[in-house]
């Protein structure tokens, strides 16, 4: 695993540490962070006919596992446009459009991340301490 995140090594070393079962539940509750996080984007999301061969952006809004496996979910919005270009971007912030007007912003993803954020890393904390405690 590269180190391009400083103190990955560090953190990789504490969840190897960590007994199977305390790993599970933090996954578990990583897990279920990441479904609310999907569940909620796709809620706000702007909904678009996928004209030009654009592709629909809630119907490309997923989950995956993380670098650090099953114990970390990443949220992702790539749906592309007719031309492969990502999408999410300029209907999460904005852009101008080929005719030169202003295509106000939509926010979608980071809204989302901000408000549910805190509550998951609780959420997941919480996780592991019940799990700790039972032994």
């Amino acid at each position: 695993m590269s180190e391009d995140i400083e103190g990955l090594s560090r953190l990789m070393a504490r969840f190897d540490a960590m007994p199977a079962n305390v790993r599970k539940r933090a996954g578990q509750a990583a897990f279920l962070g990441a479904e609310e996080m999907v569940g909620a984007m796709k809620a706000i999301a702007p909904r678009d006919d996928g004209e030009d061969g654009d592709q629909k952006l809630v119907d490309h809004i997923y989950h995956e596992e993380g670098r650090l496996g099953d114990i970390s979910y990443v949220v992702i919005s790539d749906a592309k446009d007719s031309k492969g270009r990502p999408k999410a971007p300029r209907v999460e912030l904005g852009h101008v459009a080929a005719d030169g007007t202003q295509v106000p912003a939509v926010p979608h993803f980071y809204p989302v991340v901000r408000t549910l954020g805190a509550k998951i890393k609780r959420r997941i904390a919480s996780a592991v301490t019940r799990e700790l405690r039972k032994k």
